[in-house]
């Protein structure tokens, strides 16, 4: 009996030291798009933290950030599925302001059990080294009122091993609290809480209203794809250079707006703000080859209301302008994969494919036309009234140039097909 007590308080005293809480400070957003939970070693010199992160393995990335209520001189924790999609892989990051993060490998991050993506959830367990103090930025185990941010980025195919791979902007983020005094005591690994502890609080929680890349995508297709082909619809079939002049002034002044978005977007991702990708190089040329095309025109259109007469800028100016929209095009197809939207090449292409069997039956009626035309110019060349065998034995007083019928031509039709 003596023998089976002893067993017994043995085996109490031993599930208690098993269930001792870990000293640990805990925070759950409200919509529970994000779940972390900290521990800081009592250690006077450590500068380790164990942590654990956790939200919804739908999401792209997670991430949360410390030591500053906004992204400026934070340090973010970044987690995203690795290449299997089953595991996570963790990438400390540091914030200079409202853009991409950059890798640091200044900080060292250990897994602990427990990190994977189970039950659709995504959570990382870690221990990390060199992280309470940072460039810029530091961690204070006494605050009872410490800042943190958080944010995460919404569905995507994000999977790769890489500290440094390329993220998506977030879609949404927020702010929140933690009393660090709560989670002061023994190093120890932490797992993901369910609720907020004692002193932690949600400060914001917002979805990311940001539109500037989907607004730099539809300008620039709705003027490549569009506005440019219909004003040379305008010029050819209604034969307008007004309207055709009006359509070009809107087009270009719609991509120039784009590139400016661009140019701002561009400095937003570590694989943009060195403006040398294919999408952005291209981007480039095709800008300046489309302010040159709309000098040349304006140029020609001055020019030929003055003289009447095809101008050496004309044919220059077509042909520029289809060299605009096609690498305007190809511009696009290589820009979705850049901002990792590359699903939207298909309706990109489904738009091509739809406009140039839209202008298929013009192409053709200019093509018939133009054939008519030349066949008309031909026959008014030829010789009338039959073959003559012997033509040098005719009467040739009719072959006398009356001078004065020379100045009465017809002053050309307006943009006739000088450049076909």
């Amino acid at each position: 009996m003596l023998h089976l007590r002893s067993v017994l308080v043995a085996a109490a005293a031993l599930f208690v030291s098993n269930t001792v809480a870990v000293s640990s400070a805990a925070f759950v957003s409200d919509l529970e798009s994000i779940k972390f939970t900290i521990n800081i070693p009592q250690e006077e010199n450590s500068n380790e933290l164990y942590f654990s992160m956790s939200g919804p393995s739908s999401c792209s990335w997670l991430a949360v950030g410390l030591g500053s209520s906004n992204m400026k001189n934070s340090l973010m924790f970044m987690a995203y599925k690795d290449k299997t999609g089953q595991n996570v892989t963790l990438s400390p990051r540091l914030s200079y302001n409202n853009v991409e993060p950059v890798y640091t490998s200044e900080v060292k991050v250990t897994y602990l059990p427990g990190t994977g993506v189970f039950d659709n959830i995504t959570t990382v367990n870690a221990k990390c080294s060199n992280c309470r103090q940072w460039k810029e930025g530091s961690i204070d185990p006494k605050q009872t009122e410490a800042n943190f941010i958080w944010a995460n980025a919404g569905v995507g195919n994000l999977k790769s091993n890489s500290l440094t791979a390329n993220l998506k902007r977030h879609g949404s983020y927020g702010k929140f609290k933690m009393d660090l005094t709560k989670a002061v005591g023994a190093g120890e690994a932490v797992t993901p809480a369910n609720v907020s502890s004692a002193g932690s609080a949600q400060l914001s929680e917002e979805a990311d209203h940001d539109f500037s890349s989907g607004a730099h995508a539809l300008i620039m297709i709705f003027t490549f794809v569009g506005l440019i082909p219909l004003a040379v619809m305008i010029l050819r079939i209604l034969n307008s250079p007004k309207w055709h002049g009006i359509v070009q002034t809107i087009s270009a002044t719609l991509a120039l707006i784009g590139m400016g978005l661009g140019f701002k977007i561009g400095t937003m991702y570590n694989r943009t703000k060195k403006f040398n990708s294919a999408h952005q190089v291209i981007g480039l040329i095709v800008i300046l080859a489309m302010i040159g095309q709309f000098i040349l025109g304006f140029l020609h259109h001055r020019m030929y209301s003055q003289t009447k007469l095809p101008t050496k800028l004309g044919p220059i100016h077509v042909w520029l302008g289809r060299f605009v929209v096609l690498l305007g095009i190809v511009s696009g197809f290589v820009g979705f994969p850049l901002a990792q939207n590359s699903i939207f090449n298909w309706p990109l292409l489904g738009l091509v494919l739809f406009g140039i069997i839209f202008s298929g039956p013009f192409i053709f009626w200019r093509w018939r036309r133009n054939m008519q035309k030349a066949n008309k110019a031909e026959a008014a060349k030829a010789p009338s009234g039959g073959y003559q065998a012997e033509p040098w034995r005719g009467d040739h007083s009719q072959n006398d140039v009356d001078l004065q019928q020379m100045n009465h031509q017809a002053p050309p039709p307006m943009y006739s097909n000088q450049y076909r």
